[in-house]
């Protein structure tokens, strides 16, 4: 029976996909406004496409049921990511009050060069009459994943 588990872990091992995973830890449990964050990682393979990904953990004290970053990749965007449904049931998966929440916002990207890449994030919540949310509180990580 223990050959079953070790077989089964092996195979499961072998079938992730993933390249590159990192993450950036926020201090104090918030995002600034003014923090840019920027991921960066390597391609070897031109032959392939590749997914990439951003990996939100946050806790379930965060006050809004999204979230609006500022993308900078190829191009320049603004992208909403939906952490929550109308009713306020979190879409990530998590145990106790951390949740974590996969965002796929390139699902076949292809590279003509290899070499290093990186991809830029800033917070861009608004919330009623400010200009900006200072502080985003209640976000752990987020991360880039680069797959197969």
């Amino acid at each position: 029976m223990r050959y079953y588990y070790l077989l089964l872990s092996i195979i499961l091992i072998s079938c992730d996909n993933t390249i590159y995973e990192n993450y950036y830890s926020f201090h104090n449990n918030g995002w600034h406004t003014d923090s840019a964050i920027t991921l960066s990682y390597i391609i070897l393979d031109t032959n392939k496409t590749y997914s990439l990904s951003l990996k939100i953990r946050h806790t379930v004290d965060y006050e809004f049921r999204n979230l609006f970053v500022f993308l900078e990749d190829r191009n320049k965007d603004t992208v909403e990511i939906i952490l929550a449904n109308k009713n306020g049931k979190w879409l990530g998966e998590g145990i106790s009050d951390i949740r974590e929440f996969e965002y796929v916002f390139d699902n076949q990207r292809s590279f003509i060069r290899q070499g290093g890449y990186s991809v830029k994030l800033e917070q861009a919540m608004r919330y009623g009459e400010e200009a900006k949310r200072e502080v985003l509180e209640h976000v752990l990580d987020i991360g880039l994943i680069v797959s197969e």
